[in-house]
């Protein structure tokens, strides 16, 4: 018995360490992921080939929702907020060589960013031009001579540049198209539902300062994790900005790695600087700090979190299921319904099919297992797109459906025809069982 609960012990550990090596190796492969969602398109360093269709069948359908690509970041705070400690720390004379170099690198950042918050880039563009040339390419039936594409954006000006970039793309692959487009208001409820966590006054402030227990679970585990080299660095004492800001040091390094790793959305894809400050270990640990806090903010729906948080999800998921039955029935004027918004509602959409690639219903008690099942380096980037193919048959009667989450198949937790293929019948009723169970 005890050299069965031995092996037992092992097994899990080599498990665990094989889960942790993953993330470590793809970080360290690919260190601008370690930002999760304010990284660059994560999708093209994981692509893998897709599964071909059984015999027979040829896609006629595609929906879509995909976030807009990298931009400038989301608000002035961000990057001011740190350009006045630096400041501060300044003043207090407590700042390295290094750290003033930091200081006069946060400056060149918050002038890059000056007036473009949340404004689109070069770099995001092209992200999408990218997507849709892949979706034309892979699937060539759906996008024939003359057919409509219809596409709806968040009214956010990012998301609405993004749309036009896909389509510029997709028109440049078969100018012969009709590409409509539409920003209004009235598609809110599709593209950018209210979601109720998103408006808690407990994460208004500068600082989130949550009481819920992932978030207490989450700061006491960043308090054991040393970021004494990059604090050395950068700092001849941190402790009296800890004070005047009531922040640990984990959090403003944390703070900082995020705000300068966050450049490559501009096009500044050189690391040195960056690299010359955090260390390998930290820049781990900046990963899975991020990695819990998407996930328990953002895209569980584990009985600690609650499941109703995802009822405004009911407006898309309804969206996607009629736009498919009508396509399927030879009334909707569109070979591809395409929607443009945020990261939030991707997770959402996530939440909702509960894939076994992303699973939402995980255990959330620990900060370094959950790494072990949910990567969101892998999902949760700019431009992360997914996209739900329908599939016919002369030959049979049953239409198919795949789902592509970053321009790879994933799996549901239900019977499928053959690899990731399955009956739409099934996956509406999927959807719909999840969503009774989401609001009920």
């Amino acid at each position: 018995m005890k050299r069965f609960l031995s092996i037992l012990v092992a097994v899990a550990f080599a498990l665990t360490a094989m889960a942790q090596s993953e993330s470590r190796k793809d970080i360290d492969a690919h260190p601008h992921l370690a930002n999760t969602t304010l990284s660059v398109y994560s999708g093209p360093y994981f692509f893998k080939p897709i599964a071909e269709a059984p015999k027979g069948y040829k896609p006629f359908y595609i929906s879509h929702y995909g976030r807009h690509g990298s931009r400038h970041e989301a608000h002035d705070w961000y990057v001011l907020s740190l350009v006045e400690l630096l400041e501060s720390a300044d003043e207090m004379n407590i700042l390295t060589p290094k750290g003033k170099e930091l200081k006069a690198m946060m400056t060149k950042i918050s002038e890059a960013h000056h007036q473009r918050y949340g404004d689109l880039t070069r770099v995001g563009f092209e992200q999408h031009k990218g997507i849709a040339r892949r979706m034309y390419e892979r699937f060539k039936p759906v996008f024939y001579r003359g057919a409509i594409i219809d596409s709806r954006s968040s009214d956010y000006t990012r998301c609405v540049l993004s749309m036009a970039a896909f389509n510029e793309s997709l028109k440049e692959c078969e100018p012969m198209l009709e590409t409509r487009m539409d920003a209004a208001i009235q598609h809110k409820s599709v593209v950018r539902p209210s979601m109720p966590f998103l408006k808690d006054p407990r994460y208004a402030g500068r600082v989130i300062t949550g009481t819920d227990e992932w978030w207490l679970r989450l700061s006491a585990w960043a308090e054991k994790h040393d970021f004494s080299h990059s604090c050395n660095l950068v700092f001849t004492n941190i402790e009296p900005l800890c004070k005047k800001y009531n922040r640990s040091m984990q959090s403003i390094m944390i703070d900082l790695y995020k705000r300068l790793d966050a450049v490559q959305n501009l096009g500044w894809h050189d690391r040195s600087f960056i690299d010359s400050i955090f260390s390998a270990d930290e820049r781990h640990t900046v990963y899975l700090y991020e990695n819990y806090r998407w996930y328990c903010r953002y895209a569980t729906t584990s009985v600690e979190n609650g499941l109703k948080r995802y009822a405004p999800m009911q407006a898309t998921v309804n969206d996607i299921i009629s736009y498919a039955d009508l396509a399927i029935e030879g009334k909707n004027s569109a070979a591809a319904n395409l929607r443009f918004g945020h990261d939030y509602y991707i997770l959402g959409l996530l939440a909702v099919l509960n894939c076994n690639e992303y699973p939402s219903g995980l255990d959330i008690s620990d900060v370094d297992k959950l790494n072990e099942k949910w990567s969101s380096y892998k999902m949760v980037t700019m431009a992360s797109n997914l996209q739900m193919v329908l599939y016919r048959s002369k030959k049979s009667d049953d239409i198919l459906v795949r789902f592509l989450e970053n321009e790879n198949d994933i799996t549901l937790p239900i019977k499928s025809v053959e690899g990731p293929f399955y009956k739409w019948e099934d996956v509406r009723n999927y959807l719909n069982e999840r969503m009774a169970l989401i609001c009920n």
